[in-house]
């Protein structure tokens, strides 16, 4: 499937919005996202859905997910070639991020939903792409999608957030 430039930069957008609630640098050592996590950090997105149970949710095979950790104690996110990213962030950001979401994107883009963790939005970018955020306890979630539309990211967020 190939993308539209417009997907591109509605992906690209939807990710940059997550990455500006946190702050500090990714240093690529998975030494020191294992010790993070250990401690009590942030967990690792890439690792709370089961690859075969993601590919189900997402009617195919993402690829592989790259981690990375902004600040492992605040975010971590997983990168996948299909332009999918799965976040994870400590909970105390979630009004922040989606005010940031409103800022960037405009309110109409952004549509409150209901009955997911303790509050949710779903950003749309049309064509199937776009963002659902859900917050739960102790972090909140979010997932970026190129193509596969609400139901899809909803879907992910919800396993996320049991994970947790």
């Amino acid at each position: 499937m190939r993308q539209t430039a417009r997907q591109q930069l509605a992906a690209a957008a939807l990710g940059v919005a997550l990455v500006l609630s946190a702050c500090g640098g990714d240093d690529g050592s998975a030494a020191a996202d294992k010790a993070s996590a250990e401690a009590g950090g942030v967990p690792d997105p890439c690792s709370l859905v089961p690859a075969a149970d993601l590919a189900a949710l997402l009617g195919g095979d993402p690829g592989k997910g790259t981690p990375s950790a902004y600040d492992p104690d605040q975010r971590r996110i997983c990168s996948y070639a299909s332009g999918m990213i799965l976040a994870v962030e400590v909970g105390d950001h979630y009004e922040q991020s989606i005010d940031i979401i409103r800022d960037e994107i405009g309110d109409d883009a952004v549509q409150d939903v209901s009955g997911v963790g303790n509050a949710a939005a779903w950003q749309d970018s049309g064509g199937g792409a776009g963002q659902f955020v859900a917050s739960g306890d102790d972090f909140f979630v979010g997932v970026t999608l190129a193509a596969g539309g609400q139901k899809v990211g909803q879907a992910v967020a919800e396993v996320m957030l049991a994970a947790l």
